[in-house]
């Protein structure tokens, strides 16, 4: 549970959770929906460089204004 609830926690600085930065979705919470459609691995791939490329600049630009 504790891993879950760190896990599903929406970081301020990165403005995503941890889990959808390494796996571009969300912890599953019960909903019975299933994706039926995948995206392409190229696609998969890109979303997740551009989502850490992201989270790495709000995380210097955090860092910055800590550092004033």
């Amino acid at each position: 549970m504790a891993e879950f609830q760190y896990n599903n926690k929406k970081y301020v600085v990165i403005e995503r959770i941890p889990f959808e930065l390494n796996f571009e979705r969300y912890l599953w919470k019960g909903n019975l929906m299933v994706q039926m459609e995948f995206p392409k691995l190229e696609e998969f791939y890109t979303r997740l460089q551009q989502s850490w490329e992201k989270a790495t600049k709000l995380i210097e630009i955090a860092k910055e204004a800590m550092k004033r």
